[in-house]
């Protein structure tokens, strides 16, 4: 007896991070190149996946499932400028850099087709929503816990793109000192 097919997707899914590791498979492997690497053949993963960005994706949106468990593990006990340090702790570590260029690569084709990325896009505002959960429990009210999640995940994810593209001490200094008006800022309210 066959299993439905998101078991398919999803046996393949734990397959592809055994054998490339928590950021997948690079995305300048192609299709056959990574079948061959999980002994399977390449319309395997066509069927289940569709393209190399649907690939991509798929494993973009469960890498960033998983990340997001680790960082809401500690995120209840964090506030807003604690977790946004979290946050760019764990994406601006060597680790992660795989990840954060496939992150931004389907970031820029999500812009030309944003329907056929919809599912990323939505995914997108998980960090936000940690976020977002972390002012309100500083007393924030929700407009305002929405707009200090909005900002402050542009501006890092600003950041990190600005890391990829020139990787200088000063864009880590920049992270430290947004960070760092944040945690400000939370005293300030907290002293009025």
């Amino acid at each position: 007896m066959r299993s439905p097919v998101g078991e398919g997707r999803q046996r393949l899914l734990k397959a592809l991070f055994d054998e490339f590791g928590e950021n997948g498979p690079g995305p300048n492997l192609s299709m056959r190149q990574v079948a061959e690497r999980l002994g399977v053949h390449h319309t395997l993963l066509t069927y289940h996946f569709g393209s190399r960005p649907g690939l991509l994706r798929a494993v973009l949106l469960e890498a960033r499932r998983r990340d997001n468990v680790l960082i809401a593990a500690t995120g209840d006990e964090l506030g807003f400028a604690a977790l946004c340090r979290a946050i760019w702790t764990f994406y601006s570590d060597p680790a992660h850099e795989d990840r954060t260029h496939a992150f931004f690569h389907l970031v820029g084709l999500a812009v030309y087709e944003r329907d056929a990325f919809q599912e990323l896009v939505v995914d997108i505002d998980g960090l936000a929503n940690l976020l977002e959960a972390a002012a309100l429990r500083e007393g924030a009210t929700a407009a305002e816990a929405g707009q200090r999640s909005l900002i402050a995940t542009a501006c890092l994810r600003g950041l990190l793109l600005q890391r990829l593209l020139t990787p200088t001490a000063e864009v880590d200094a920049a992270a430290e000192r947004f960070i760092a008006s944040l945690a400000a800022s939370e005293g300030e309210k907290r002293a009025s």
